[in-house]
């Protein structure tokens, strides 16, 4: 009797170690079904920008003019660190200051649609926080715009210069994402006139992520 009972216990632990054995065999070829999460070449991003234009016209003086912009980004990073980029927003400025003569130039705002592309430097590395990323972009803009207080609508065409640097804080997000500062510059060719704009801009970029 006793004899059988250990021959039935051995044969019950060596069922039970080859079942294990054979459900970890199963789980190490069969292939992961949890979701795995990836960063995209993709971002969006917000900026608010300040300029301190300067505006003249044909035997019209120079004045200067005070604006801002509020901006919404979508950017697609190339494998070669090309970035291109697509922006809509809102842009105004104020009226110029008033020249000797009485002249002033009126103030303006309207929507604006831009299209830029560029060079994304290497990045780097800050210990602890994150990655200093550099990058030039250049492009092209239009706005459709309308003089403050009146019906004068119009639309017109400039050139865009925008050097930026983004600080990925990698550290705390986990992700490509993080805050920019932003130096453009961009020349108007607005109905007759000419503006050219250098600002500063302070922006949060989000790296859209992805699961498969």
């Amino acid at each position: 009797m006793r004899f059988k009972l250990a021959s039935v216990a051995a044969f019950c632990c060596a069922a039970a170690f080859c079942c294990e054995a054979s459900l970890a065999g199963a789980q190490a070829t069969l292939p992961s079904l949890t979701s795995t999460k990836v960063v995209t070449p993709l971002s969006v991003d917000f900026t608010a920008s300040g300029f301190d234009a300067v505006t003249w016209a044909e035997d019209s003086p120079t004045l200067t003019q005070l604006g801002l912009d509020l901006i919404a980004g979508l950017e697609y990073t190339t494998p070669i660190s090309v970035p291109i980029r697509l922006e809509v927003g809102y842009i105004g400025f104020a009226s110029s200051s008033i020249s000797s003569d009485g002249e002033l130039y009126r103030a303006w705002q309207g929507a604006r649609f831009a299209f830029l592309m560029g060079y994304s430097f290497a990045p780097l590395s800050i210990e602890g926080l994150g990655k200093v990323k550099l990058a030039l972009l250049a492009g092209g803009a239009v706005t459709a715009a309308e003089y403050t207080d009146t019906a004068l609508a119009y639309a017109y065409p400039s050139i865009v210069f925008e050097p930026r640097a983004l600080l990925a804080l990698d550290s705390i997000f986990g992700w490509d994402t993080g805050p920019y500062i932003t130096l453009p510059t961009e020349l108007m060719f607005r109905a007759g006139n000419y503006s050219l704009a250098p600002g500063v801009g302070l922006g949060f970029r989000y790296r859209i992520i992805g699961t498969y």
